[in-house]
């Protein structure tokens, strides 16, 4: 009888093992379910043959990560075989990879690096949420689903961009931000370090910048539960050392998430003129550091040859440090108001022949990316840089920027395109949906304050289209990504930064990496449930109003 029932016992464990839904977000381009299971054994061997130490590394990372959550003493060898076998194959895509999971093993398939690095991601999210999460739990048993999987990202850029200007955010809170980043699949981290509010990046030859630039005399805080108060003194000085920004580099590198610096200039500057007043239009009068939003008419003199010469010191420093391709030097909201009544602007603007005053920043734009291409970089502007009356679109186009396309973002985004100029979409508001994860995402009573009035809702979020039927074929390969930006006005706490960007920012990741045919989100609220147990095991605050 005994025998009877721990066949039966064992029966009904394999046939919910065969129906246990396969959980991957983002969704995959192909995925076919098969019956039954991989279990895991204590020592099972990731094979990866003779590929170099740059494929390698990430068999020995997806190991390391396996056994301290689960207890297993799984090793990576350079063998042929193994329960998990890893093949190149230089046809697929730079970031796909495939995924053949069998009773008898596991084969994993890709041409880079990335490629492995996401097929081992979709792995751990396939194992007991425990897994992804890294925490350690040997009472559950490791079983993977039969499947077969072949996948690649929709756009090449998939990002997320966090403002620290106005409120800060330490290293360790950054380091959780990016583990989403990395569990979803995201591949840009768009790092905005200044603003009117606060300088957070240590320059060496310009100390004023972390001292009086990095510190705001009042600050706006805004707690979840006690709401909005001011706390009636300075805040700061709070920014990131050298070593710091290298660490987040390196942090971002291991999980194949390029870094993106933003020195917000010439607007936005602020900051930077309260430590060195010289190099603003009115030296004799002084600014300060804001502690508000909005926007300031006090810019950078980029009429001065050292005002100039100030900003290319500050991306000179920053280029040695952040490695990737890409450097943002912001562009937006720039008043001209201060141009207007400085000499040496107006003097230029009557030398050149210019039109408008706004030619001034289309100028230096050109100037701070001629500086950033001898550096190896390409520079990325917001679209105020193409948009804004009076641009000089020749000068800006010189050194095929990067645009971001946030307001008004699809008439921004297709004027990028017409003009040869590659796009990612973020969208701030609009009636289709928003990519700014920051504003509330409910209108409900207990909503804490923030931007927006609660109708930037998860569901309006994650059915946003970034790219429009109505865009012209011939132009879709313009819009390069997608990304989910995060002011911070209003957002001082890690928990509060949690609640907003959680879940929204895995809708944005599936709008990056999904096709918009396969989109769903009553399938993607079904997946973010079965996440709950992942975000929970990470002790991570999250919008729960999609599970209501």
């Amino acid at each position: 009888m005994k025998k009877l029932f721990f066949a039966i016992l064992l029966s009904v464990a394999g046939t919910m093992l065969a129906q246990t839904p396969v959980n991957l977000t983002p969704r995959p381009r192909q995925m076919t379910a098969g019956e039954g299971h991989f279990a895991l054994q204590s020592r099972l061997v990731v094979a990866y043959g003779s590929m170099a130490d740059s494929l390698s590394v990430e068999a020995a990372r997806f190991v390391i990560h396996l056994n301290a959550a689960t207890g297993l003493q799984a090793t990576a060898q350079g063998r042929s075989e193994g329960a998990i076998t890893m093949h190149l194959d230089a046809s697929c895509p730079p970031e796909g990879y495939r995924l053949s999971i069998k009773p008898t093993g596991v084969d994993v398939t890709a041409s880079t690096s990335a490629g492995f690095f996401y097929a081992f991601q979709s792995l751990k999210k396939m194992l007991p949420a425990n897994v992804m999460a890294r925490k350690y739990d040997a009472r559950r048993s490791y079983v993977l689903p039969c499947v077969e999987i072949q996948d690649e990202p929709r756009f090449p850029y998939r990002g997320f961009m966090l403002d620290v200007s106005r409120h800060f955010f330490g290293v360790e809170q950054l380091k959780r931000m990016i583990d989403i980043m990395a569990a979803y699949k995201m591949n840009y981290f768009h790092w905005h370090l200044t603003d009117d509010q606060g300088w957070r990046a240590e320059i060496q030859k310009y100390p004023r910048l972390t001292t009086v630039g990095a510190t705001a005399p009042n600050c706006r805080i805004t707690d979840m539960k006690r709401g909005t108060y001011w706390t009636n003194q300075p805040y700061g000085p709070y920014f990131y050392t050298r070593s710091e920004m290298r660490e987040v580099v390196d942090y971002c590198a291991e999980r194949h998430i390029t870094v993106i610096p933003e020195v917000d200039m010439p607007g936005h500057f602020v900051a930077a003129l309260a430590a060195y007043p010289e190099f603003g239009c009115d030296p004799a009068h002084p600014v300060t550091v804001w502690t508000t939003g909005g926007v300031s008419r006090d810019v950078l003199n980029v009429a001065s040859p050292r005002a100039l010469q100030f900003a290319r010191d500050i991306l000179s420093e920053l280029c040695d440090i952040f490695p990737g391709p890409y450097f943002h030097i912001g562009g937006d909201e720039c008043p001209t108001d201060a141009w207007e009544k400085n000499a040496e602007c107006q003097r230029l603007v009557a030398d050149e022949g210019m039109k408008s005053f706004r030619e001034l920043q289309s100028r230096f734009t050109e100037q701070m990316s001629d500086y950033l291409a001898s550096r190896g970089k390409r520079t990325l502007l917001w679209n105020e840089s193409i948009t804004a009356q009076g641009s000089d679109l020749a000068r800006v186009k010189k050194n095929n920027p990067l645009i971001f396309s946030w307001y008004p973002c699809q008439k921004a985004a297709l004027m990028a395109a017409e003009n040869g100029l590659q796009t990612i979409v973020t969208d701030i508001h609009s009636a289709t949906g928003s990519y700014y994860i920051n504003r509330k995402q409910s209108a409900d009573p207990g909503e804490p304050d923030g931007a927006g009035k609660g109708d930037d809702t998860v569901e309006r979020c994650y059915n946003y289209v970034p790219v429009p039927a109505s865009v012209p074929a011939e132009l879709q390969g313009f819009y390069k990504g997608v990304q989910a930006t995060f002011w911070c006005e209003w957002v001082g706490t890690n928990d509060y930064l949690e609640y907003l960007a959680l879940p929204r920012l895995m809708a944005v990741a599936e709008a990056g990496w999904t096709p918009q045919s396969m989109k769903d989100f009553e399938n993607f609220r079904r997946r973010m449930a079965m996440d709950r147990e992942m975000l929970d095991l990470g002790n991570y605050n999250y919008g729960k109003h999609i599970f209501k």
